[in-house]
């Protein structure tokens, strides 16, 4: 069973950002959802949205539009162009939304670690919309790097994106820890790379409990919350 992290064995902290610092779900986030919209089940939109998302999250699609076409593409219903934009400017709303409002205790954490010292850089899986208000959060000052998919073309778990952040730290993999929530094979990716990982449920254990326990097993530590780092 993995145990609580010691932050101070690492000189480098490399968080991933979705489920594991930043929640729409847990943002209060205004308006509806994307699948509310278009009326479809919020499975059946989370299919399409993960079906070949690679060329969004490679930064292959930076179009607002074309990227919810990318998606909705897959639902094969035929939604009209209006309907497109709104969606794509209602996705982009609410991650902005969530990014500019992050949970107190959330800041309060990655402020303090980067007093005591750590390097701190967020390492995510993400297509241009989901983070072109990252600068705008109240996080983004105290990262040193941040690393998205989006602009190096990379994607956790391949070893590249894990390699380009521990290259920006200036750091050997045995000073670093990743800590994510395990979506995208995120930790294993971190072990195979040769990197120590942190397990956080703190959102996921409202989202995908049944996720949990596989989860706990592949990471070397596991927090409820991410001010259990301090």
């Amino acid at each position: 069973m993995p145990k609580r992290p010691d932050p101070s064995r690492y000189k480098v902290l490399i968080f991933d950002l979705f489920h594991t610092l930043s929640s729409i779900h847990h943002s209060n986030v205004p308006g509806r959802n994307s699948h509310e919209i278009i009326g479809v089940s919020r499975e059946k939109w989370l299919e399409a949205l993960f079906t070949d998302h690679e060329r969004r999250a490679r930064g292959h699609i930076k179009d607002p539009v074309g990227i919810i076409k990318d998606i909705t593409d897959k639902l094969g219903m035929g939604i009209a162009e209006e309907m497109i934009c709104e969606l794509a400017q209602s996705r982009y709303d609410r991650f902005s939304y969530s990014l500019k409002n992050i949970l107190p205790h959330t800041v309060e954490t990655i402020r303090e670690l980067k007093r005591r010292g750590k390097t701190v850089i967020l390492l995510s899986n993400a297509d241009v919309c989901e983070v072109e208000s990252w600068e705008h959060s109240p996080l983004a000052a105290h990262f040193d790097h941040a690393v998205f998919s989006c602009h190096t073309g990379y994607l956790k778990p391949e070893p590249e994106i894990y390699d380009h952040a521990v290259k920006l730290s200036g750091a050997s993999k045995d000073e670093c820890l990743f800590i994510g929530d395990g979506g995208s094979d995120e930790l294993n990716g971190a072990k195979k790379y040769g990197i120590a990982s942190c397990f956080t449920s703190e959102f996921i254990k409202d989202l995908w409990p049944e996720h949990i326990e596989e989860r706990k097993l592949i990471a070397d530590y596991h927090i409820d919350r991410i001010d259990e780092l301090l």
